[in-house]
């Protein structure tokens, strides 16, 4: 089971990683936060290049686009939306700007915890066993620990 202090990054599969959260807020009130975009810049990456939403259409086919300056250099992440199904379920497409060729499908679903909690699990799925190993090579993990922690700081806040 994965903890409340830090996201469980597990291999799922060749291609696939998984991320599990246990977040203090029941899944109605992490979905709103998740999909709130005045709240994107408030936990989505790290903490000193918060993202500007360009773009958040949260709706089967709609799109959504962030961009982060990172020292002068805006690096862009994109994708489309193909399940929504509130407040347990959302599977998006997710395309890094420098590398369109290498797009992702994330499944992100909320399960209810005990005592009012949140199991967070993302699924990532890349084309190839390689896209999903250069993610990881390139800190992934050790991002995503800073983003789910602001998201569940964030969610804590909501709930006081």
């Amino acid at each position: 089971m994965p903890g409340a202090d830090r996201t469980e990054v597990t291999l799922n599969g060749d291609r696939s990683i998984r991320l599990q959260r246990v977040l203090p807020a029941p899944p109605d009130m992490v979905w709103a936060v998740i999909t709130d975009p005045d709240l994107i810049p408030r936990w989505w990456g790290p903490a000193h290049h918060a993202p500007q939403v360009r773009e958040m259409d949260v709706r089967p086919g709609g799109r959504w686009r962030f961009e982060m300056d990172a020292h002068g250099t805006v690096f862009g992440f994109a994708g489309e939306y193909l399940e929504v199904r509130p407040p347990d379920r959302l599977v998006q497409t997710f395309v890094f700007d420098p590398f369109p060729d290498a797009g992702t499908t994330e499944e992100m679903t909320l399960t209810a915890g005990p005592d009012g909690t949140t199991v967070l699990t993302v699924d990532i799925t890349h084309p190839a066993a390689e896209g999903r190993d250069a993610q990881l090579a390139g800190g992934m993990a050790e991002g995503m620990q800073e983003t789910h922690r602001r998201l569940a700081a964030l969610v804590a806040e909501r709930m006081s």
